[in-house]
């Protein structure tokens, strides 16, 4: 989907949220202290792991019917979720979510997903395109004839690679895979060809892959200054 972004006074994109309402506003409204003469990229995954699946999305939701310039983008776990409700009956498909994922918030034990949020989960593009950027919640799969298509790389690919012949030299902005903050900082000091945003803001305690002490932060990139902007995650811990 092309996005035209050249009349904002400011472009901001931010990484994976999973559910933390709280570090979001505080990054929204304290860090970027967002105007409606701004716009801001969305990455994906706004559900699951984290506290507050539905606050979450209704914060999304609420800004965009107050006028303000937000675009999301399609994440696998609002793609799984969708897939779920139409695979399982609707007792499978609460026990699923309650046990692994925490976003029974967003179920009725009737009818699966809530209809605002299955509305709002159906509306999502898989990738934006810009004059400066391509934005993608994993990555794209450039040994296909058109990468633009193959959507199952958009969600779960794990490693981003940049095609300049596709992009035409464009950065491609992601989430989806967690890297420590000093490796984003690379990223975004060299103004690499994928940068990463994703700094695993859900992960506040101590985790069995990730060394936690190097993630939990939410971020943002300035997309026309390259500012990192970084919110530490101040939900309780998960």
């Amino acid at each position: 989907m092309i996005l035209e972004l050249n009349h904002f006074s400011r472009r901001f994109a931010i990484g994976d949220i999973h559910g933390c309402l709280q570090t979001l506003r505080a990054l929204v409204e304290d860090k970027i202290k967002l105007s409606k003469t701004d716009a801001i990229i969305l990455l994906g995954d706004y559900i699951d792991r984290g506290q507050n699946s539905s606050g979450t999305l209704d914060y999304i939701i609420d800004l965009i019917d107050k006028g303000f310039n937000i675009f999301p983008l399609l994440g696998n776990h609002e793609l799984d979720m969708l897939s779920a409700n139409s695979q399982y009956d609707k007792d499978q498909l609460f026990n699923f979510y309650k046990l692994h994922f925490k976003s029974q918030d967003l179920l009725d034990i009737q009818i699966g997903i809530l209809p605002k949020y299955k509305r709002f989960f159906e509306s999502l593009p898989f990738f934006f395109e810009t004059e400066n950027f391509f934005f993608v919640h994993a990555s794209f799969d450039f040994t296909k004839p058109n990468p633009f298509d193959y959507t199952a790389a958009m969600m779960t690919g794990r490693t981003c690679k940049n095609d300049m012949k596709f992009t035409s030299g464009r950065p491609i902005i992601h989430g989806h895979q967690p890297f420590y903050l000093s490796k984003i900082k690379e990223f975004v000091a060299k103004k690499s060809p994928c940068i990463a945003l994703d700094n695993g803001c859900v992960y506040n305690k101590p985790h069995k892959i990730y060394d936690y002490r190097q993630l939990s932060n939410l971020l943002a990139l300035n997309l026309d200054t390259y500012d990192l902007i970084i919110q530490p995650n101040i939900e309780s811990i998960q």
